[in-house]
């Protein structure tokens, strides 16, 4: 007589298998692996920490503002005469162009060149903060090339309001004034075309216009606090004017700042 219960399959583990209904706690050994990987998983998703610089400068206005500190720097290298004869060939000078002063091939230069030039830190200092607050914003912008050239050709055009206004002037016209001026003009544009001068745009860009040329005639006639050299009115004015006319012409799109 067959015994029902010998055909009943036990409930429990069998051959080793763990039955997976029954909880079952792991061994020390286990857990401290457990641990170590929770903790690596931790660490390796965790943000890792980025130093901001100070001051986020795109390239172009960084390494011309390293540029034009180093070039002041050569005034502790070079001897007195040297500095001189640089700053009066390399600067812009009126008279060699009428015929008042000689002129050779470095006043092909001169329209350029006297943008890398300055008179003291004073000078410098102020104009790299200029350049700063108003090339960094513009070439974020439109990008490096667009700005470089807005600087560049609004230096020279001052340049060439300069001599036109004082054609016999034998002082050195040097600093960066005109191209910086030009990139102020430039993000005046950008500003109206942004819809970032609000709804009287014509009104306030007008404004503003005629202050930068205010503010210039007011320096150039009176002078800037703690220098001893005139300011040219002329490269400002010539070059903010410049920076008007030539964003238009560089960038067509209308842009929208975010």
């Amino acid at each position: 007589m067959s015994n029902d219960h010998d055909n009943e399959k036990p409930n429990g583990p069998l051959n080793g298998q763990h039955d997976p209904k029954i909880a079952r706690f792991p061994a020390a050994d286990e857990r401290a692996a457990r641990a170590a990987q929770l903790a690596e998983e931790a660490r390796t998703a965790a943000p890792q920490k980025t130093s901001e610089p100070i001051l986020n400068l795109p390239a172009g206005i960084k390494y011309l503002s390293l540029v034009l500190l180093a070039l002041m720097g050569l005034r502790y290298v070079l001897s007195d005469e040297t500095f001189f004869d640089v700053i009066m060939h390399y600067g812009f000078v009126p008279a060699r162009y009428t015929g008042a002063l000689d002129a050779d091939w470095r006043a092909a230069l001169a329209p350029i060149t006297h943008m890398f030039l300055h008179g003291g830190w004073l000078h410098i200092g102020v104009n790299i903060g200029m350049l700063m607050a108003f090339g960094s914003a513009l070439e974020k912008t439109i990008g490096l090339k667009r700005a470089a050239l807005i600087y560049f050709l609004s230096g020279a055009i001052g340049a060439l309001l300069h001599l036109a206004v004082m054609p016999q002037d034998i002082s050195p016209l040097i600093g960066a004034s005109g191209g910086i001026s030009g990139l102020f003009g430039g993000m005046l544009i950008l500003m109206f075309r942004s819809g970032l001068l609000g709804g009287e745009g014509y009104r306030r860009l007008i404004f503003l216009i005629v202050l930068w040329i205010g503010i210039s005639l007011a320096f150039g006639y009176a002078g800037m606090p703690g220098t001893d050299g005139k300011v040219a009115w002329t490269a400002h004015v010539g070059g903010f004017i410049a920076g008007l006319a030539l964003y238009p012409l560089l960038v067509r799109e209308r842009l929208r700042l975010e």
